[in-house]
């Protein structure tokens, strides 16, 4: 029989997923760019919708339209759409700063990816892939010994290089 690595994983395939980061990073980096790009122009189209094909949402009735003064469903509504716009702008951005600190290697980048890969389960379908192809790659115990030595300082990983 042979060796068994960490967690009862014989060490040959445990050696086997080595090198998993660094041939899928990039494909991960690009997809949360695309993610990102996608999330803020679904932010920045709700905002405008909501504004341009539903005018009454920006209170254009007046205060005395609802019973109850300003505080109708049209400002309710407004507001909402608004706010839900706004979430998902800085979740947008979000995705960028992942994809920007994953194409670059930063250390910081796999810890949050792993938080914005269970985050992606709950959007199905295509969040959902996501963030299990986001797990596979960044979550495994080899997969952030592998991520570190990628995200050394004197990495030859890095995608830009460094001015002095």
């Amino acid at each position: 029989m042979g060796q068994a690595g960490a967690y009862g994983v014989p060490a040959g395939a445990a050696a086997g997923s080595d090198g998993r980061v660094r041939r899928n990073l990039r494909t991960l980096a690009t997809l949360w760019m695309i993610n990102g790009i996608l999330r803020l122009a679904g932010a920045g189209s709700m905002i405008i919708f909501g504004g341009v094909f539903f005018p009454f949402l920006r209170g254009w009735r007046g205060p005395g339209a609802w019973p109850m003064g300003g505080w109708g469903l049209d400002g309710f509504l407004s507001r909402g759409i608004f706010s839900a716009g706004v979430v998902l702008a800085m979740f947008g951005v979000v995705h960028l700063v992942l994809a920007w600190g994953l194409f670059e290697r930063e250390p910081w980048a796999r810890m949050l990816g792993v938080v914005m890969g269970f985050l992606a389960l709950l959007r199905f379908p295509l969040g959902t892939a996501l963030g299990i192809y986001t797990l596979w790659v960044l979550l495994p115990e080899t997969s952030g010994s592998e991520y570190k030595r990628l995200a050394q300082p004197g990495g030859q990983f890095h995608s830009a290089p460094v001015s002095s």
